[in-house]
């Protein structure tokens, strides 16, 4: 039994709050993912996967410390405590960061606590047989452009090119094409893990979708999404899908961004809803410059941070047991999880008004130090380029929220539109590509979804990507054939459902 002095500190306010992923040693192992330190490999996973009633025990041994244990994946657990009880339970002392961003990350909730450098790290002696390890989790980025009300289902006029969803974006894809032919994602389970999800906008009710919207562990409010991004990417998802079961992920808190969920809290949630696709338009930048503000190296990172790795295990789970993910390759990050070789990632091509297709200079590319041979992207959705801030597809969202707000599209600041892209569309786009897919053939994996992208995109001859860090200073260069600028180039859905 506890003693009288255990539970340290459970009140706590929302500003002082610390998310944690707390990771468990297996059970034919004493280390887990994060303190291993050779190559996992498939065996290696199942060695260090631990069983139920450890993650029961552990959980409930959290709860009696202080923590709150918000949701428990495969191979670890996600939890909040206050920073007080953080610190006494691993003896060190943490610090208030905040994290700088570029378009498209997060405004409200970038800061977080984490220990200095070279801050103590004296765990209770208890932790060494009950857990691997843990950590704080890093603020997540939305890989979009980011400069309550009626809402209209057709959307307003710019006096710029930029394409319209459904149409347009099914057209340049040629998924209209898979549509007529009476292929339109049925039977097919789609989880999308982002902001939040208004589905009540008119956009979405004047064509019927069957979606639902449930909350991750620290999020509020299913029918608000305070960001607009969610709502506006899902747009992509059920254009190219419109027939799937949609189940939104949110992650937002609306009252208090900093504590709606990570992301590693999200694809949990997504499991227990057993999707066939997960489709995740956020991620984190391995861009020490990005990470950390340290303007002296561009370079990125070649090792994974511990922190990140408890998703790590997360997702190689998740692939492992057959669900399709789908990550963006990110709009000049260094983008994790798009860089691991279990998911999908997703980069960016730019068709203009006469046709022409280029490789979009706003869209990630980049080959891995993480992961030696993974190179970036696997194949492309339509962005928009650097030079108009990547106004580009018109999406609907919620009215009056941040991203209707600050947009700087030329559409009003309340009116539920936005002119937005970035690889956030582009993910969406691939993960309802996969689904007419899978509608075609269930049976697929991510590798052969891989290897019919290659066989069947439409190849980008020009244009450069963004090199996501100093090493590529020109750019990655398109050209004839499979390139690292694009990979095989523009997904084409009739030709990718046609052969399989």
């Amino acid at each position: 039994m506890p003693g009288p002095d255990d539970k340290i500190y459970t009140r706590r306010k929302a500003s002082d709050t610390v998310r944690v992923a707390i990771t468990l040693p297996g059970r034919d192992m004493r280390e887990g993912p994060v303190k291993f330190s050779g190559t996992i490999t498939g065996d290696m996973m199942e060695r260090m996967r631990p069983d139920d009633n450890q993650v029961a025990a552990t959980s409930a041994r959290l709860s009696e410390l202080g923590f709150e244990v918000t949701s428990a994946g495969q191979f670890s657990i996600s939890a909040r405590c206050s920073r007080r009880v953080y610190e006494q339970l691993f003896g060190t002392k943490l610090t208030r960061h905040r994290l700088p961003f570029n378009e498209g990350e997060r405004r409200q909730a970038n800061a977080f606590y984490f220990p200095e450098k070279d801050a103590p790290w004296n765990p209770r002696d208890e932790f060494a047989g009950m857990i691997d390890d843990a950590y704080i989790q890093w603020p997540h980025i939305y890989m979009n452009t980011l400069f309550p009300g009626p809402t209209t289902a057709m959307p307003p006029t710019v006096g710029y090119h930029h394409l319209r969803v459904p149409g347009d974006v099914t057209m340049l894809l040629s998924a209209d094409r898979v549509h007529r032919s009476g292929i339109t994602g049925r039977g097919v389970k789609v989880a999308m893990i982002d902001s939040g999800f208004v589905m009540d906008h008119a956009y979405f009710t004047a064509r019927g979708y069957q979606t639902q919207t449930v909350l991750a562990p620290g999020a509020t409010d299913t029918g608000l999404d305070g960001n607009g991004h969610g709502t506006a990417e899902s747009a992509n998802l059920l254009a190219m899908a419109p027939d799937v079961e949609f189940i939104g992920v949110k992650l937002d808190n609306e009252s208090f961004p900093a504590n709606g969920a990570t992301i590693l809290e999200g694809l949990q949630t997504a499991m227990q809803h057993n999707p066939q696709v997960i489709s995740v338009s956020l991620g984190y930048d391995m861009c020490p410059s990005n990470i950390f503000g340290d303007r002296t190296s561009n370079m990125h990172l070649t090792a994974l941070p511990n922190s990140l790795k408890a998703l790590e295990a997360e997702i190689r789970a998740i692939a492992a047991s057959g669900t399709i993910v789908v990550f963006s390759a990110g709009n000049g990050h260094v983008a994790f999880p798009g860089m691991m070789p279990e998911v999908i990632a997703a980069g960016g091509v730019f068709v203009e008004q006469d046709g022409t297709m280029r490789a979009s200079d706003y869209a990630s590319a980049f080959s891995s130090k993480i992961y030696p041979g993974r190179d970036v992207p696997d194949a492309c959705g339509l962005v928009g380029m650097a030079s108009n801030g990547a106004h580009y597809i018109m999406l609907p969202l919620q009215p009056n929220c941040e991203i209707d707000r600050q947009n700087g599209d030329s559409t009003a600041r309340d009116d539920g539109w936005a002119v937005i892209s970035g690889t956030s569309a582009a993910a969406p786009q691939l993960a309802g590509a996969i689904a007419l897919m899978l509608e075609r053939n269930p049976g697929l994996s991510a590798a052969d979804i891989k290897a019919v992208f290659d066989q069947t995109s439409r190849d980008v001859t020009i244009g450069n990507a963004n090199p996501a860090s100093n090493e590529n200073n020109g750019g990655i260069i398109a050209g004839p054939g499979r390139d690292g600028a694009t990979g095989p180039g523009l997904v084409d859905v009739m030709a990718a459902v046609a052969l399989v």
